[in-house]
This record gives structure tokens, C-alpha cells and sequence, in this order.
């Protein structure tokens, strides 16, 4: 899982979760999360097939009011 920003998150989402469908090291994103972090800024949490896919919408200390900004197409 990585936090990305809005530009990257963007790029990702115009790309179906994947910014170079012919690398067999990039695994596709699955789902990106809109949140705002500890420090009021928004933040896009990134996750990636066999990882937690609700790790960013438990909101915590540092994820606040999470919403879905994209989920992969099947």
C-alpha cells in the first residue's frame, strides 16, 4: 500500500489501475481511496491485489472521512 497524490492517483485511474499494462512486475491497482490524512490534506491510499482491501477505509488517527475514488474494472 502506498499514498499517492491527486496527479498520480489521476494517472492510475485513466489507466484502468495500471500505468504499464505490459510489465509483468506491476501488479494493477485494485481500488485508490480519497482521504484526509492527520494534517487536513487529502491523500489517496493505493492497494494492489492480495493486500487488505479495506485497510484505508477504517478510519483512523490518520485516515479521515475515506470514500472509494476508484475501483479497477474487471
Amino acid at each position: 500500500m502506498s499514498t499517492v497524490d491527486k496527479e498520480f492517483a489521476d494517472k492510475l485511474v485513466a489507466a484502468n489501475g495500471q500505468l504499464y499494462p505490459d510489465d509483468p512486475f506491476e501488479p494493477p491497482v485494485t481500488r485508490i481511496v480519497e482521504y484526509t490524512n492527520a494534517w487536513g490534506a487529502l491523500a489517496y491510499g493505493i492497494m494492489f491485489e492480495r493486500q487488505d482491501q479495506d485497510k484505508y477505509m477504517r478510519p483512523t488517527e490518520y485516515v479521515h472521512a475515506p470514500r472509494v475514488y476508484f475501483e479497477r474494472a474487471a
